[in-house]
C-alpha cells in the first residue's frame, strides 16, 4: 500500500486522536489499545535506551485498527519515515517489540551503506542460510525449490518456514544460528532481529550469534555516522 493511500486512509478515519509528542517524532493512537497499556511508559522507556541519533530516523507512529496491516496479516510496518501499528496488541511488551522491530528499518534505511558497504553483515547471513540449509535437508524438508543464497524476502520461503517447519521447531533447530526464527526469511529481517535482541534482549547472546551485526550496532550506538573515525566503519 503506497503512502499516499495510507495517509489519505488514515486521515479520513478518525478526526480526533490521541497525539503525543515525543520530541523526534509524533505518536497517534487512533483507536484505543488495551486499558493495561501505558502509550507515554513505553516510549519513554524507547527513549531511554535507543540514542537519539536513530529515533531521528523516524517521523510518526500511528497506532490504530487498520485493514491494511490485516489485509496482508502483519501486525506493524515501517515506510518513509512513519510506522504502523496495529492496536490489537497482548500488552506493553507486545507494543514496544513491534515498535523497536519497526524502528530498526528505519535504522537500516539511514544506515544502509554503513552497516552493509563492506560485506560482513551479508557474508554472516548467508553462512547462516546455508547452515540452515544443510539443517532442513537433515531433517527431510523438501527445499530444493529454495534460493539460500538469495538475502532478499521471499513470500513463499516465508510461508515454507511458517507453515511447513514451524516457528517452534525453527527455533529449536537454529538456536545458535539465528537469534529468532523470523530473522533467518531474509537480511532485512535479520538486521531487524539483531537491533531489537540488542536493545530489548541479551546482548551478550547477540554478541555470540551475530558478531557483526553487534558491533556495527555497538559501534552506532555511541556515536552518529559523522563522528566516527574512518577505521571504525571498516
Amino acid at each position: 500500500m503506497k503512502r499516499k493511500k495510507i495517509l489519505s486512509y488514515l486521515k479520513n478515519k478518525n478526526k480526533h486522536p490521541s497525539e503525543y509528542d515525543f520530541g523526534f517524532f509524533q505518536v497517534f493512537v487512533q483507536n484505543p489499545l488495551p486499558d493495561s497499556i501505558d502509550v507515554k511508559a513505553i516510549f519513554s522507556h524507547i527513549k531511554q535506551i535507543i540514542p537519539d541519533h536513530f529515533l531521528d530516523s523516524l517521523d510518526v507512529v500511528y497506532i490504530g485498527d487498520y485493514s491494511f496491516l490485516k489485509e496482508r496479516e502483519i501486525n506493524a510496518l515501517y515506510s518513509d519515515g512513519a510506522i504502523y501499528i496495529s492496536n490489537a496488541q497482548e500488552d506493553g511488551e507486545d507494543l514496544e517489540d513491534d515498535i523497536v522491530h519497526e524502528l530498526s528499518h528505519a535504522v537500516e534505511e539511514k544506515y544502509g551503506e554503513f552497516f552493509y558497504s563492506d560485506g560482513k553483515i551479508v557474508d554472516e547471513f548467508l553462512l547462516k542460510r546455508s547452515k540452515l540449509k544443510r539443517l532442513l535437508t537433515h531433517q527431510g524438508y523438501d527445499i530444493a525449490r529454495f534460493d539460500f543464497s538469495n538475502p532478499e524476502y521471499d513470500e513463499e520461503f516465508d510461508e515454507f518456514l511458517y507453515s511447513e517447519v514451524g516457528y517452534d521447531s525453527l527455533r529449536l533447530l537454529t538456536i545458535d544460528i539465528f537469534t529468532g526464527a523470523y530473522a533467518a526469511t531474509s537480511l532485512r529481517e535479520y538486521f531487524a532481529r539483531g537491533f531489537e535482541e540488542y536493545y530489548l534482549g541479551d546482548k551478550v547472546y547477540l554478541k555470540q550469534v551475530s558478531p557483526y551485526i553487534y558491533k556495527k550496532l555497538s559501534l552506532l550506538n555511541e556515536k552518529d555516522l559523522e563522528e566516527l573515525d574512518y577505521d571504525d566503519r571498516l
